[in-house]
């Protein structure tokens, strides 16, 4: 159950805090992907409803990132 309740969060969670670190949207999203397709490779993964949640919640940071948009850079003078 403890693993279900982490995919659905932590993806999410990754994605907005790569973005608002890389300043980029796609960066955060494309490294989030990166990490959990290292580990779905590795084998960490013990249902493929997880690798399911994982990809929801990864659009779901995304969405999210998009919406507050975190991503856009602000020019300080």
């Amino acid at each position: 159950m403890i693993w279900y309740a982490l995919a659905a969060f932590f993806p999410c969670v990754l994605v907005v805090i790569l973005s608002a670190i890389t300043r980029s949207k796609w960066i955060g999203t494309c490294v989030t992907l990166v990490l959990i397709g290292a580990s779905v490779y590795k084998g960490f993964f013990h249902d493929e409803w997880i690798i399911f949640i994982d990809v929801a919640s990864i659009l779901a940071g995304y969405i999210i990132v998009d919406s507050l948009q975190t991503h856009q850079r602000e020019d300080f003078k």
